[in-house]
């Protein structure tokens, strides 16, 4: 299955690419130039040699500015094997580290290449002189700052009687990078592959090679290679030339515009099956918008923008989102979660689905103050909220999830791969588990109960309530079923239908999904009843000890029932009361006796710890 969708992966890369590719006008060695490696480069250090004669003198070191204009002047390319590159273009991090890779350079191209006499007078140029060199080069990259090292290239210069020349006007190494770029496909660990077959991708018969532009089926080690053996890998993902030179653009687009972080990990976002009349538009609007520096609150990352031109688009296309971790090198990737052919239809329904949410009372910047305390500022999600004048991070769809699905390291909590594949369900429309999902949701919230952070545990409460809702609303959670054939209402008496009572019911008919059953019900208004019994002890007593009988936030339906009485009993010896809310518990509990209970014990602890986090946005009829 995996085989068949990397197939597909690169199709869609391919179909960039050969759009790109025409469009741009581009040649072989601007295609075959890894700029993107370049993108963070800022300084260059280059070795000028002068033309004397028959012969090149050494002239000197020097700095030049980096820009992405030079990056198509120098043939910087890169192998796997990075012991040297495609050309004498390499990146610095010591001379003698770049000695040695020009040195394996001469030794594995000078006799391939022995009818370039220019070759040979480099290469006996560089001996001459190499002390010198080298000497110069440490000189020059000792002045480099921290940032200018990072990323820092060397190349060769020639100079003649017209100026300085980088290694893109000088013919005889254009034909040399084009052949070591081109062989670098097919000719690995000294073997050769290369064969007569069918491209998979354009499906013609062609010369092909293993020509794949990410090594998620390495032939580095023989025993993942085709039959067992290198010569054959060409067999597993047979490329033809032209095709691999469209992967090469392809791959550089998809690497620059459509790459994007994720809490450690990376994924790409790839637009599939586009039909080719729209492909064009598609490109143009997704460079002008990566260059745009506006910033957009993004539904995976937070400065991720693509989805949004994405999603207003019809469904001509599919998605495919990739979620994998790089292995030592660029290229080297496991691929953790995929998805595929997700219409543009479904990303805008999950970002207005989610975005609807933040309209919901609750969210808005009164309520929150009530919840968090006067330092909060700005609604949840759309005015950026923020607390004590800095801004509240996670916010976005991929965040939330983290605060819920995650390994702790010390004492900070790691998105995990858990957080994919809930990420990964979202975006397929599968359905969540609902009590795996609650489960992750109380266990959370219990930890923050646990360790006293009162601000914290309210923040997750509100993330946890907008999550839960956000995917209720989506149909990706399902509701509860009664077991009886007619439901059977309790009544209460005229006289309880106080404003508070209607507050309450107003939140319930808000987040009817999530409140569909009168156990939920009962269990989050018991919630609401302790807080106001805790802020009355805290008041009194400045202590709060009826949080002891609350076992951790570890709950159940014989404990729910056991402590309604108590915290009555305990609230009438501070002379306090909340008639018209005890009124509404005995009703939903007897409504879920009548009916059966229908939630788990994880459920009943999270509708309880909502219920205790909220409860200051319904207080006000105490008696």
């Amino acid at each position: 299955m995996l085989i068949n969708f990397y197939i597909k992966v690169l199709k869609a890369i391919k179909e960039l690419g050969e759009h790109i590719r025409k469009n741009k006008n581009l040649d072989v060695v601007q295609v075959l130039t890894e700029s993107s490696k370049l993108i963070n480069t800022k300084k260059m250090i280059c070795v000028v040699f002068k033309k004397e004669n028959d012969s090149l003198v050494f002239d000197g070191v020097h700095i030049e500015d980096f820009d992405q204009e030079k990056a198509r002047k120098v043939l910087y390319r890169t192998f796997g094997h990075a012991q040297y590159d495609a050309t004498l273009s390499a990146k610095l991090t010591s001379p003698d580290k770049l000695e040695k890779r020009w040195r394996l350079w001469f030794s594995r191209y000078l006799k391939k290449f022995d009818d370039v006499t220019f070759l040979k007078l480099i290469k006996n140029a560089i001996e001459e002189n190499k002390n010198k060199i080298f000497d110069k080069i440490s000189e020059k990259y000792n002045q480099l700052n921290k940032q200018e090292k990072r990323g820092c290239l060397a190349t060769i210069k020639i100079r003649d009687n017209k100026g300085e020349m980088y290694l893109a006007e000088i013919p005889e190494f254009v034909e040399i990078f084009k052949i070591t770029s081109m062989e670098d496909f097919y000719y690995k660990h000294k073997v050769e592959s290369i064969g007569e077959s069918v491209c998979c991708l354009c499906m013609q018969r062609k010369t092909v090679i293993p020509a794949s532009p990410f090594f998620v089926f390495t032939v580095d080690k023989a025993g993942f290679a085709y039959e067992f053996d290198r010569a054959n890998s060409w067999k597993q993902l047979p490329i033809c030339f032209d095709c691999a030179l469209d992967l090469q653009v392809g791959k550089e687009f998809l690497k620059n515009q459509l790459s994007f972080q994720l809490y450690g990990y990376q994924y790409f976002v790839i637009p599939f099956a586009i039909q080719k009349e729209v492909l064009g538009e598609v490109i143009n609007e997704i460079e002008l918008h990566r260059r745009s520096n506006d910033y957009r609150e993004g539904l995976i990352n937070a400065e991720e923008d693509i989805l949004e031109i994405l999603k207003e688009k019809k469904d001509v296309f599919n998605l495919i989102f990739i979620f994998y971790k790089t292995k030592g090198k660029d290229d080297f990737f496991d691929i953790l979660r995929y998805v595929e052919e997700v219409p543009p239809s479904w990303i805008k329904r999950i970002y207005d689905t989610f975005r609807n949410i933040n309209q919901k009372s609750i969210f808005k910047e009164n309520q929150l103050k009530t919840i968090l305390g006067e330092k909060w500022s700005g609604d949840f999600r759309e005015s950026r909220g923020m607390w004590n004048g800095k801004v509240v991070s996670k916010l976005n769809l991929a965040g939330m999830i983290g605060e819920f699905f995650y390994h702790r390291e010390k004492d900070r909590k790691v998105f995990d791969k858990s957080s994919l594949n809930i990420l990964g369900d979202i975006l397929e429309a599968k359905q969540i588990d609902k009590r795996y999902f609650i489960k992750h949701l109380i266990e959370a919230i219990r930890e923050e109960y646990e360790r006293g952070n009162k601000r914290e545990e309210k923040l997750l409460s509100l993330k946890s309530l907008y999550l839960l809702n956000f995917l209720l609303e989506l149909g990706l959670i399902s509701l509860d079923h009664f077991r009886v054939e007619k439901f059977r209402e309790v009544k209460l008496m005229e006289e309880t239908k106080v404003k508070d009572s209607k507050m309450v019911e107003n939140f319930f008919s808000e987040f009817s999904r999530a409140f569909d059953t009168p156990d939920k019900k009962a269990v989050f208004l018991e919630g609401i009843l302790v807080s106001f019994l805790l802020d009355i002890q805290y008041a009194k007593r400045k202590d709060t000890p009826f949080r002891k009988k609350l076992h951790g936030l570890k709950l159940n339906r014989r404990l729910i029932k056991r402590l309604f009485p108590e915290i009555i009993e305990k609230l009438r010896q501070y002379d306090a009361g909340y008639s018209w809310l005890e009124s509404l518990i005995s009703k939903y509990l007897l409504e879920a006796d009548e009916n059966g209970w229908i939630i788990s014990d994880d459920e009943i602890s999270y509708y309880f710890a909502l219920g205790l986090n909220f409860g200051r946005v319904f207080k006000g009829g105490g008696e």
